[in-house]
Order: structure tokens, then C-alpha cells, then sequence
């Protein structure tokens, strides 16, 4: 069965409250990055949680037939990331998550945009 893209997302995420993933996020990045249109960024409360729940996700992306171009960060458990092209998954310990905060990053306000530019075009 092929999902919408829409429909990919609630799945991701439904199966990530399956494994009692906290602080599920799903930030819409289409016109925003050149390498994919959705991120899902959640956490686990110890290393073995966050396996637990990547591992799951891998698992039912697989059953369900949809295309997983890589997996990076398995072997650790605080950070792993789950690429399916149009969708970026973001699994990660939460004292990880709190450090790199991806979800202050993809705050691409006007004003922010602005100032991106500007900079940009200074350099």
C-alpha cells in the first residue's frame, strides 16, 4: 500500500507512540531544504528506548513496503536518524535532543529568513 505523504506522517508517528516516544514532533520543512519536506523529530528516555522505538519504526517501514533509503546512529542509541527522503526521522536521547534543539533551527520566520539572506549575501 502507497501513502500520501500526509498519510506516511501519521503513521510514523502513531507508530512512534506505539513505543511510548515523547515529545513527538513533526515539522513541515517543504520550500525550506532542498533534501526532504517533513522532519519527525521525538525522544526516548534511555538509550535502550531509543533503539527500541527506531528499531520499531525500521520495522514497519519495511512491512509496509516503504522505501528506506538509509538509517544512521543505530549502534548508539542517542541519536538516530531514519531517512525516507520525504521524510527525515529524528530518534534521539533527550539530552541529545535538547543540545542540538532541530526544532529552534527549523524556525524560518520572515525575519529570520531575512537575516539568513543578509547574511548570506555578505559573506
Amino acid at each position: 500500500m502507497e501513502f500520501t505523504h500526509k498519510e506516511l506522517v501519521e503513521k510514523i508517528i502513531a507508530w512512534a507512540e506505539e513505543k511510548k516516544a515523547e515529545e513527538i514532533v513533526h515539522i513541515d520543512v517543504a520550500g525550506k531544504s532542498s533534501y526532504t519536506d517533513s522532519l519527525i523529530i521525538c525522544h526516548g528516555k534511555v538509550d535502550i528506548h531509543v533503539k527500541a522505538i527506531a528499531e520499531f519504526l525500521i520495522d514497519k517501514i519495511k512491512e509496509h513496503k516503504i522505501h528506506l533509503m538509509s538509517t544512521e546512529g543505530l549502534d548508539n542509541g542517542r541519536w538516530v536518524l531514519i531517512d525516507l527522503g520525504e521524510v527525515i526521522v529524528h530518534v534521539f536521547l533527550k539530552p541529545v535532543r535538547d543540545y542540538y534543539d532541530l526544532e529552534d533551527l527549523w524556525k524560518i520566520t520572515p525575519k529570520r529568513m531575512k537575516e539568513m539572506e543578509a547574511n548570506h549575501v555578505e559573506r
